[in-house]
């Protein structure tokens, strides 16, 4: 297995052209003057039985190398999500999204000839949360919040004791933006509007809970059937996490190739 520098992606400039940002390799847009825009996208995957459950209460995501062949890889997966920060150049996390994977429909056609994926189980009522990890236990949305958190976490909840394919959802906020105030402009006006500030690199995972408050793993756990087992499915797990940087300083990079140097023919500026 050959090394890869991980989180090594350029931050995109005005005129270049992809399709997606790249999770793998923490590849970055230079959206607006001076802000770098990211977004990262992984999954959990979850194949253990009901008699296991209790062993399944929160996860890391994975982040999928490019390289498809596993036999030949030369990236390996990344195992968690982490949004790069520092005190220096802070983090403002304004997205977040949870979903269960559905796979295309056997009964259309083409690839696959039969779904992988599966319903997730768990106790109806409680949650997956996906948010910032405070050392291994959520941070919860804090009521009142105070910090923006209603913008860096989403939940799914249970209903019938199953957490379906197809279910999804985005940041409790939806995005930091003001929409409404009231007349004393209080702290309850922008509690859904604000960014969630990092000044360290911070990992992102899933928690089964039983209320989006929660600040410790209060779930039962989650599984699939036997049945989905038995047919070779599993069921995942996908996030979303979406943050702004400020860009680095501008350096002698920025303006080495317009400076007229004395040693050139001509040249005085220095």
């Amino acid at each position: 297995m050959a090394t890869y520098k991980s989180n090594a992606g350029n931050i995109l400039q005005p005129g270049a052209q992809i399709n997606r940002l790249s999770s793998y390799n923490t590849e970055g847009v230079y959206a607006w003057p001076g802000v770098e825009a990211f977004e990262l996208i992984g999954y959990a995957k979850v194949s253990n039985l009901s008699a296991d459950k209790a062993n399944f209460k929160s996860f890391d995501l994975t982040v999928p190398s490019p390289d498809r062949r596993t036999d030949d890889r030369v990236r390996d997966n990344r195992t968690s999500i982490v949004v790069n920060a520092s005190a220096a150049r802070p983090a403002y996390v304004y997205g977040a999204s949870i979903a269960i994977a559905q796979d295309v429909p056997s009964t259309l056609a083409g690839f696959p000839a039969t779904p992988v994926t599966c319903n997730l189980g768990g106790t109806t009522g409680e949650l997956l949360l996906f948010g910032p990890s405070n050392s291994g236990n959520p941070f919860g949305i804090p009521s009142p919040q105070l910090n923006g958190l209603a913008n860096a976490t989403a939940s799914i909840t249970a209903a019938s004791s199953t957490f379906a394919q197809g279910a999804a959802d985005t940041t409790a906020g939806d995005l930091p933006f003001w929409t409404t105030v009231t007349s004393t402009i209080a702290a309850g006006d922008a509690a859904n509007s604000m960014f969630y500030k990092v000044v360290a690199d911070t990992t992102f995972k899933v928690f089964n809970v039983t209320a989006t408050t929660s600040t410790t793993i209060t779930g039962g756990g989650v599984f699939i059937s036997a049945d989905d087992s038995t047919a070779g499915k599993s069921a995942y797990i996908i996030c979303r996490v979406n943050y702004l940087r400020p860009a680095a300083a501008a350096s002698w990079n920025d303006i080495q190739g317009f400076i007229d140097f004395a040693s050139q023919l001509g040249g005085d500026d220095i």
